[in-house]
């Protein structure tokens, strides 16, 4: 990841110095953002953020001449970290109001459905909804792995997989 870091800066002087204080401030800032989160890969992002983010401030931060710049980079680290906690904690009591009774209503209707009639149905599905179905249902990835790879928030991922199952349901009850 260093690399990708310094590849945003300009001189071989900034580099250097950016690497210094990379290799100084890394586990320190890890340790932080894992106290606050207690999550490792949440952790990694949060420190993946912060160096992002002073790598792309790195002129602003280099003419403040600051030598205080590893306290400096703490703080954006902590900030990064508390802003991480306060969104996953946002999302999980957001899915955790979902009504189970409507949750357990739609498996019950795809349970009655032949495996073949309802892979054919999927596949007339937009793309935008069939791929969230078989990322998630068929191989197992969890609506953060989704987001991740698709680049949408999880809220986008269970909103389309909420879409998906409303229009699937509708489409295989026009086909009987």
């Amino acid at each position: 990841m260093l690399n990708f870091y310094l590849s945003v800066l300009e001189t071989d002087e900034d580099k250097q110095e950016f690497e210094k204080m990379y290799i100084e401030c890394r586990q320190q800032m890890y340790n932080l953002a894992y106290s606050i989160l207690h999550n490792v890969q949440d952790a990694e992002d949060a420190v993946h953020q912060t160096f992002l983010t002073i790598a792309n401030n790195y002129e602003k931060i280099k003419r403040k001449n600051c030598q205080d710049s590893p306290r400096y980079f703490v703080i954006i680290c902590r900030n990064v970290s508390i802003n991480m906690y306060n969104k996953n904690k946002r999302t999980a009591e957001h899915f955790t109001e979902i009504d189970d009774n409507q949750a357990a209503v739609d498996v019950d209707f795809l349970a009655n459905i032949a495996y073949e009639k309802l892979m054919s149905v999927i596949s007339t599905l937009p793309d935008s909804y069939k791929d969230v179905l078989y990322m998630h249902y068929i191989y197992q990835f969890s609506v953060k792995e989704i987001s991740k790879m698709l680049d949408i928030t999880v809220d986008n991922v269970w909103k389309r997989i909420e879409r998906a199952k409303k229009l699937l349901k509708a489409r295989l009850e026009e086909r009987e």
